[in-house]
């Protein structure tokens, strides 16, 4: 025998079943055999779809009333058992009643009563399996439960409270499902968004929802510009070094982040790889000299030595207010190097991913496009903070900050004077339009 077939029952697999359980004799096997498929699946389609038949004119349509003793249910009956009586209305005064046939032969294959011996004189309800019946069950139960949500009311109320309360505040449906231990995935949260399931909250309320515009790849390609100061310190120096360097080794991403076209203000980044801690400066222009005013802060708050261990290699693109990264690596009052400096090559922003990656929690507060002149130094800590004490799923729901705490020093976090805060308190909606 081939073997067995594992896809869903057809309408013509129901046929054969139909027109072999009104074969005298035959058994489950026989049937399992035609449509090669395993027996449990013939028994839970036979008893999940078989259908009770009556006859139109039956007085009694009782199923247990071969084993009924009720008397005296109503008025008309003076004497003798209610399963004999002659008025409808017995079936519903009955608290027994039941509409189900009531026979220990229906317990065993074929469940029905097809080729029963006494199909003929039988006077209870009867157990038959139509394909036509069958299949139109099984097609209403495919489009009721694509239709809408599998949990009741009451089950659903707590799910929508989660998710209006966090989708307002930017959280994303994974988070919002962990925190608040719903029992949901997350592809069925934003299947039931998208079918307008979820009360007020619209797809278009999601964090990343019309985000995305098309790139444009016709424009030509450049021939990169071979840049003295990159010489020791490309990309493929950075994975060479990286084989020598031990685990404990900090390492960090650092980029701008732009604003509206035209404007001076930006935000130079700093992101931790280990935790995916992000440090965010505010610069009054995307120039060599305002990168270098916001690191010599960094250094002279910190202290060489701190500095040093902290920053110790710092991996960022060829951008023009990098490229000095003598000064950037050095102490201002001795000279000495503190850290290294490596850079991705051209074109290639996937080799500093988690850097890019961050900066969409960035631009859920700060959006791409916007003015950033208003931004004040309070203002971008407050990003800092969010964003920072923002769980994420790729680290088990734990936050940034949290897994940095044993890793740093608290000094660091006093650049960006980061707190420790609760989701309540996290807010990733945009501070400026």
């Amino acid at each position: 025998m081939s073997a067995r077939a594992y896809k869903q029952m057809t309408f013509d697999d129901r046929v054969i079943i139909e027109n072999q359980l009104n074969v005298p004799g035959v058994t489950l096997k026989q049937i399992t055999q035609i449509l090669n498929r395993d027996g449990k699946t013939i028994r839970y389609e036979i008893k999940g779809h078989r259908c009770v038949f009556l006859r139109a004119n039956q007085r009694n349509k009782c199923g247990r009333q071969n084993s009924c003793e009720t008397v005296r249910l109503c008025t008309h009956c003076i004497t003798g058992l209610c399963k004999f009586c002659r008025f409808n209305n017995c079936n519903d005064l009955c608290s027994k009643f039941v509409s189900d046939p009531h026979c220990e032969k229906l317990d065993r294959f074929p469940f029905v009563c097809s080729n029963c011996s006494e199909l003929g004189k039988c006077k209870m309800p009867k157990y038959f399996y139509k394909a036509q019946h069958a299949q139109a069950e099984r097609d209403s139960n495919v489009r009721v439960w694509k239709t809408g949500p599998q949990k009741s009311e009451a089950e659903m109320k707590p799910i929508i409270e989660a998710f209006q309360d966090g989708v307002s505040r930017g959280i994303a449906p994974a988070v919002i499902i962990h925190e608040n231990s719903l029992d949901l995935s997350v592809s069925t949260s934003y299947r039931y968004i998208h079918h307008r399931h979820m009360g007020a909250v619209m797809p278009i309320d999601l964090k990343r929802a019309v985000r995305y515009a098309p790139q444009d790849r016709s424009s030509p390609k450049t021939t990169p510009v071979n840049y003295d100061f990159l010489k020791g310190r490309k990309y493929e120096d950075f994975c060479s070094a990286l084989l020598t360097w031990s685990p404990t080794v900090n390492i960090w991403e650092m980029d701008t982040v732009i604003g509206k076209k035209g404007t001076e203000k930006c935000v130079l980044s700093l992101l931790f790889r280990k935790t995916n801690l992000q440090l965010y400066f505010l610069l009054e222009s995307r120039t060599e000299l305002e990168v270098q005013r916001v690191m010599d802060g960094i250094k002279l708050y910190l202290g060489p030595k701190c500095f040093s261990e902290t920053f110790t290699v710092i991996l960022t693109d060829n951008g023009s207010e990098f490229q000095d990264p003598v000064n950037l690596e050095t102490d201002p009052n001795t000279g000495e190097k503190l850290i290294s400096i490596f850079y991705c090559d051209p074109r290639h922003s996937e080799q500093k991913g988690k850097c890019e990656k961050n900066h969409e929690h960035f631009r859920e507060m700060v959006p791409k496009g916007a003015d950033m002149t208003p931004l004040t130094r309070n203002d971008i800590r407050s990003v800092s903070n969010n964003v920072n004490n923002y769980p994420r799923r790729d680290l088990n729901f734990k936050t940034p900050l949290a897994l940095s705490m044993d890793l740093l020093s608290k000094k660091v976090f006093e650049l960006n004077r980061l707190q420790s805060l609760n989701l309540n308190q996290v807010n990733l909606t945009p501070i400026i339009r």
